[in-house]
């Protein structure tokens, strides 16, 4: 579903895009308290300029490929499958005085460490090339 939005800054390679849709479902947002946007009205999105593209453009953002869904495989997707394989990991340490659940919590844990930095390293790899998700359309164009 296309968004409008109009194009408020260029610098430095990005164009700024402040979203101009209905944000009344933002408050009601599970994520809303974790965004850190103190208003909904500010929403904005960031990719890189075009010569095509100017300040006070009206705009179309629509997104091509399910961004969403990758971008939460590789929050909560990635981070997970380490933990659940540190614990089970963690079944092949030899037996210590430590109770054996508490060094599969603990190699768990540590999966889990390893597989926020590589979710983290992938999320990161990923926005480099944010641009090829989404595709900007000009409807009205300000000269």
């Amino acid at each position: 579903m296309p968004t409008n939005g109009i194009i408020t800054d260029k610098k430095d390679g990005k164009v700024y895009i402040r979203i101009e849709e209905d944000t009344s479902a933002c408050s009601g947002c599970a994520a809303h308290a974790l965004c850190g946007k103190k208003d909904c009205s500010d929403a904005q999105v960031i990719l890189n300029d075009r010569s095509d593209l100017h300040v006070n453009d009206e705009v179309e953002i629509e997104e091509k490929e399910n961004i969403l869904i990758k971008t939460s495989l590789l929050a909560y997707g990635v981070p997970l499958v380490f933990f659940v394989a540190g614990v089970l990991l963690g079944n092949l340490i030899p037996e210590t005085a430590l109770p054996k659940e508490l060094l599969q919590f603990l190699s768990g844990c540590l999966g889990l460490l390893v597989g926020g930095l590589l979710g983290r390293h992938l999320a990161k790899r990923l926005s480099q090339s944010i641009d090829k998700y989404f595709s900007i359309n000009v409807k009205n164009q300000q000269q």
